[in-house]
């Protein structure tokens, strides 16, 4: 006869195999979810200083932007987040290919999948690894990362891109800290 400590064993063994079969069916199931999200992204302006900081003078880009997007149907019944964020993408002569986020924003909930800001400016310095951006063209898009409650992380972007050349610098500010 078998103790019951035993069958407790058993018992648990076979639900955690129960569970992660389950889980396995969901996050295949769930890459197969249909989604259609759409997003509009327009820039504003973009003005670029120069700011002396410790004795060397580098470029910051400032970025005006009005976005909206719904996002409601990248929301499924294994979503647990958003992470929804705004990239200015440009290449250099000296670097290849360079990334920045602008902004960002986690949604938690369907509810708020939908946004709509008519005036946001970029929360993070916005600085080439050189001295200067040089004028070229950066391309601005709306990315987003969806992490579910099980499974893999899935990302995604959308198809509306804005291309818009870096200005001329503004005249330099001093001292900045």
């Amino acid at each position: 006869m078998y103790t019951l400590t035993q069958r407790a064993n058993a018992l648990f063994a076979f639900v955690i195999t129960v569970l992660f079969a389950l889980f396995g069916i969901i996050s295949i199931v769930t890459l197969f979810i249909p989604s259609s999200p759409t997003a509009t992204l327009n820039i504003n302006d973009i003005q670029v200083w120069v700011y002396e900081y410790a004795s060397e003078e580098s470029e910051f880009a400032f970025v005006d932007m009005k976005l909206e997007a719904d996002l409601t149907s990248l929301f499924n019944w294994n979503t647990k987040q958003l992470f929804v964020c705004v990239i200015a993408e440009y290449n250099t002569d000296t670097h290849n290919q360079n990334q920045i986020i602008l902004w960002d924003k986690i949604i938690k909930s369907k509810e708020d999948a939908f946004i709509k800001y008519s005036d946001i400016h970029n929360v993070y310095n916005f600085v080439d690894i050189t001295s200067s951006f040089g004028q070229v063209n950066a391309t601005y898009s709306l990315h987003w990362d969806i992490m579910p409650h099980v499974g893999m992380l899935m990302n995604g972007r959308a198809e509306n891109l804005r291309v818009e050349r870096f200005p001329e610098p503004r005249q330099p500010m001093k001292n900045i800290r």
